[in-house]
């Protein structure tokens, strides 16, 4: 699947860059990750979180939204 990345707001560290949100998904034969990332491009701010597969189902919830700012990844068709 494509990178899905989207503007997400002005960026909490900075208050000047733009934070951008980039959902990865990789598929492995029986194993999937949905992994997120917020980042600025100003500044070092970073955040991520990923969730597997095999792993217990994630306490944070569904791992197709993102964990920062709740927006769904866009499925490919």
């Amino acid at each position: 699947m494509p990178r899905d990345r989207q503007n997400a707001g002005p960026c909490p560290k900075c208050g000047v860059g733009e934070v951008s949100c980039t959902y990865n998904r990789f598929d492995n034969g029986p194993e999937r990750i949905d992994s997120w990332e917020h980042r600025c491009l100003s500044c070092s701010f970073r955040e991520t979180k990923a969730f597997r597969s095999g792993e217990e189902a994630p306490a944070e919830g569904d791992p197709t939204t993102c964990p920062f700012c709740m927006r769904k990844a866009h499925e490919a068709a």
